[in-house]
């Protein structure tokens, strides 16, 4: 009966590493072992005790010693950073069938109820191991099995009129543990399979994503570089209308236009500017999130002069990095906000606020995650026509096209640069009430 505890460990463990990794498996192995020893020693006095089932309690007490050793030697090999290799996983199981051998040949050997906890040691390594290693597994318990149909030390029970109803509640001991143990070693193995193809798909997802930014930056780069020779043009021509305004009564009413002209020029200059500085050098930087949103917004009235913005940035002491991620993903929400008010005329603002977030939750701290990271909310607020949610589910995740014109790259870049700063965009509108962006960002 001892040996009804000793494959537990093996199913266990195996059903774990698909998810964990061959290291962990080792990891699992050692505390379960401990686990199986304990109960070993209880069914032994059991057994023995209660019972009364004469049984070589020295020889026995011996091979559960020798297992205690073989674990305190696997916990000196955890400390190793090595992962265990497919031979040493062989090894391991090997052990606990040897072992199980052993028990079972000292109490019984096949007529022993526990006999058939080959099987699920055999499902799991088979489930864990290379077909080679498994195979030799197999053989490895057959010929132990068969071995002890023949060769193995009788059991002696001293009230033989109970002796089949031993057996018998063996049986459903055995049955009972055996069903459980495949059945959740089955589901782990499924979970585990669910898991990994989740995380194939998202990955996937990802791969194909960043394709797309990539083909966005590429084309980003030959529009800026179409957009020189035509942006030249204009300013010449506008600088030539600014002389030729002079003395002139008719020009000089087209001068309010002519300045708004100017503004834009400088603007789409100061655009293309910014896409040659160095992505690696802005990276570095850093600054106080309040004056330099001050800055940032200043510069953005200069492309919507009409739209009403008020902005809310009393928060002090927030200091921020990634700068040229945070300016092109708060240009695009402004943007996007401001043509969403564009048709309310006089009625329509676009309202800015800075809060400062709360760090990593106790949660995650406890589950050994990084240490709380304090963190930054922008939050943008229109009274628009709002979003309808079937757009609201697209937009971020590839190209759309709305009834503003958009095609949504402006907000698929945004996503994807909120992610790429450690920080999360969340989108939220109700419509006919205007929409809410979100930005959640980890602060320098």
């Amino acid at each position: 009966m001892q040996s009804s505890f000793h494959s537990t460990p093996a199913a266990t463990l195996n059903a774990a590493g698909n998810e964990l990794g061959r290291h962990p498996l080792l990891s699992r192995l050692f505390w379960l072992r401990w686990a199986t020893i304990a109960g070993e020693l209880l069914v032994l006095a059991g057994a023995h005790f209660w019972l009364e089932i004469a049984l070589p309690l020295f020889t026995l007490l011996a091979l559960i010693g020798m297992q205690a050793a073989i674990n305190v030697a696997t916990g000196a090999r955890m400390r190793w950073t090595r992962p265990a290799s497919q031979v040493e996983l062989f090894l391991q199981l090997l052990l606990d069938l040897a072992a199980l051998s052993a028990l079972l040949f000292f109490s019984g050997g096949a007529t022993n109820p526990f006999v058939s906890f080959y099987l699920p040691a055999l499902a799991a390594g088979a489930a864990t191991l290379a077909w080679p290693y498994a195979l030799a597994l197999a053989l490895c318990a057959l010929a132990a099995y068969s071995g002890l149909v023949y060769f193995y030390e009788p059991l002696h029970i001293h009230d033989h009129g109970q002796a089949m109803a031993y057996h018998l509640a063996g049986m459903w001991i055995n049955f009972s543990i055996s069903a459980l143990l495949i059945t959740w070693f089955v589901t782990r193995i499924a979970a585990a399979v669910r898991s990994r193809d989740g995380q194939l798909a998202q990955a996937r997802e990802h791969q194909l994503q960043s394709q797309r930014i990539v083909a966005l930056g590429t084309q980003a780069a030959g529009a800026a570089h179409a957009l020189n020779t035509p942006l030249s043009t204009v300013a010449v021509i506008a600088g030539e209308m600014r002389r030729d305004m002079v003395g002139n009564a008719a020009l000089a009413l087209y001068e309010e236009d002519l300045r708004v002209v100017e503004e834009q020029i400088a603007v789409c200059k100061a655009a293309l500017e910014s896409m040659r500085l160095d992505a690696d050098a802005q990276a570095d930087q850093v600054a106080a999130l309040s004056p330099w949103l001050a800055t940032l917004i200043d510069g953005w009235r200069l492309r919507h002069p009409a739209v009403s913005l008020a902005a809310d940035l009393r928060q002090e002491g927030l200091v921020a990095g990634q700068l040229q991620d945070l300016s092109q993903i708060l240009l695009t929400l402004l943007d996007n906000a401001a043509h969403a008010v564009r048709a309310r005329g006089t009625q329509g603002e676009v309202r800015i606020a800075l809060l400062a977030g709360e760090g990593a939750s106790a949660a995650s701290a406890a589950a050994g995650g990084k240490a709380s990271q304090k963190t930054a909310i922008i939050r943008i607020a229109d009274n628009g026509a709002g979003i309808g949610p079937e757009l609201l589910q697209r937009l971020g995740h590839g190209p759309v096209a709305s009834s503003s014109g958009g095609k949504g790259i402006g907000l698929m870049l945004a996503f994807a640069a909120a992610s790429h700063m450690g920080g999360k965009l969340r989108l939220r509108s109700t419509p006919g009430e205007g929409a809410t962006a979100e930005l959640r960002f980890p602060l320098a």
